[in-house]
């Protein structure tokens, strides 16, 4: 996965150095907070977002995104089932997940061309989840895709001396349809919020 995130690093990079004057390259940092998840509750810091979004209107964009965020949490002693159904572990665990999804975007913006430009959006796509279970010496692990939809609300202040670049400030809603026994069991839910930089229109 790391891979993955290195080829869009670069492609993101490539597009938003080349269409800067008349598109918008965004990168930032990500908190991500489960949500309706059977055992993850803990608020992920180690998330991030590139994204790339092309105005096919003054208020009006379309593009792509990458996200991702990485769960690491401990689970106090209990008894865990077993996902084949041949017997239950009784212990504490450690549960981690590696979210990735990627997705098509389009946003809304109410005051284009002003200083602080609030807008609505949502992304559709595909969503890659890794996921891992730790009880004394072994590991469950179950690792899929799912499709995702992620409604988002946030803003782009951009200072008057710097029209070249904005900050960008974001909240979203996540819900995919990643299936497991591991960690949850019909889909994986979050809510995130994101602060980052802009830059070009």
């Amino acid at each position: 996965m790391k891979k993955i995130i290195i080829t869009f690093s670069i492609v993101f990079l490539f597009v938003g150095t080349g269409f800067a004057q008349s598109n918008l390259f965004g990168v930032g940092w990500e908190i991500n907070i489960p949500n309706n998840n059977n055992f993850l509750s803990k608020t992920s810091y180690a998330g991030g977002k590139l994204e790339y979004r092309h105005f096919i209107k003054k208020n009006l964009s379309v593009g792509v995104a990458v996200n991702w965020a990485y769960y690491d949490q401990y689970l106090p002693r209990q008894t865990f089932q077993k996902p084949d159904g041949n017997g239950a572990v009784t212990g504490d665990f450690v549960a981690q997940v590696f979210q990735l999804p990627l997705t098509a975007t389009v946003h809304y913006y109410f005051h284009p061309g002003k200083t602080i430009k609030p807008y609505v959006g949502v992304g559709l796509g595909g969503q890659y989840m890794g996921q891992s279970l730790y009880y004394n010496v072994y590991v469950s692990e179950d690792n899929n895709w799912g499709f995702v939809a992620r409604p988002e609300l946030g803003a782009i202040i951009k200072p008057a001396k710097f029209d070249s670049w904005g900050i960008l400030l974001a909240a979203n809603y996540s819900y995919s349809t990643n299936k497991t026994a591991l960690i949850n069991s019909d889909s994986f839910q979050n809510i995130g919020f994101t602060i980052g930089v802009v830059f070009g229109q």
